[in-house]
């Protein structure tokens, strides 16, 4: 394995680097959980609207890239990415959920919604269009 591949299943090195952890992972669907740390905050005390726009994007690739087929991670990379922030985050955990809209050979289409912690209000929403590399 080479520097730049990854383990089936790793959540990828920049996810785990930023601290989110791929609680559900499902073909056309997966959840990104992460603890809020200092690390996350922009100086008012809340998360940075990168984290926030990171979250959204992982979450649209990795509910697009597991093979519904099979067991494979598939290789993409995003081609556009939007991201609407909604709320402001009171908790110390927050939940993002990707969900395939649309899937074809080449391409995929996602959305994913932020959360305030598992039950919590909507954060953030947001669409992305990724290519697939395999």
């Amino acid at each position: 394995m080479s520097d730049n591949q990854l383990p089936e299943g790793d959540p990828g090195r920049y996810e785990a680097v930023m601290g989110f952890h791929l609680a559900i992972w499902e073909p056309n669907f997966c959840q990104f959980r992460v603890k809020l740390g200092v690390q996350h905050m922009n100086r008012q005390g809340r998360p940075h609207g990168g984290v926030i726009s990171s979250l959204i994007d992982s979450a649209g690739m990795f509910a697009g890239n597991k093979d519904p087929d099979g067991e494979r991670r598939r290789k993409a990379v995003t081609v556009s990415m939007s991201c609407n922030f909604i709320g402001a985050a009171k908790g110390d955990e927050l939940v993002c959920e990707g969900r395939v809209l649309k899937r074809g050979r080449s391409t995929f289409f996602s959305e994913a919604r932020l959360f305030d912690g598992v039950n919590g209000p909507l954060l953030a929403s947001g669409q992305g269009a990724y290519k697939f590399l395999d």
